[in-house]
């Protein structure tokens, strides 16, 4: 089995993109019950932005970005999260819709970082 490769095509590297926008990219070899998520980075914590839409051997996704990076930088970071990966994550994004907090993890248990590029915040 092949290991899987994805790239974030949409916003490009060093962007200034605006609070809410739509990243788009490529995947190929995306093993069964693997799933493709955008995950913000910064200082060593996470926070999954939610799932990848699939068509073919492309992906979208909407991303929000409510929280005040140091400079207005981060890292947008492209995951396949499978297993109790997909689960913890899942439960997490629930978690914090019902209690509007959303606490950075220090990792995704069966997550691969597949890509990642830097952004800032325009304004």
């Amino acid at each position: 089995m092949s290991n899987p490769k994805g790239k974030i095509n949409l916003p490009g590297n060093n962007a200034s993109v605006p609070r809410h926008f739509q990243a788009g990219g490529t995947i190929a070899d995306l093993p069964p019950g693997q799933h493709l998520f955008l995950v913000v980075e910064v200082e060593g914590l996470m926070w999954p932005k939610g799932e990848a839409q699939l068509q073919n051997m492309a992906w979208t996704c909407d991303v929000y970005e409510g929280g005040d990076p140091p400079g207005g930088r981060f890292a947008l970071s492209l995951f396949a999260i499978g297993g109790q990966g997909f689960e913890t994550v899942t439960a997490w994004l629930e978690r914090g819709k019902a209690t509007d907090s959303y606490p950075g993890m220090e990792h995704i248990p069966q997550g691969i970082r597949l890509h990642s590029i830097r952004l800032r915040l325009a304004g």
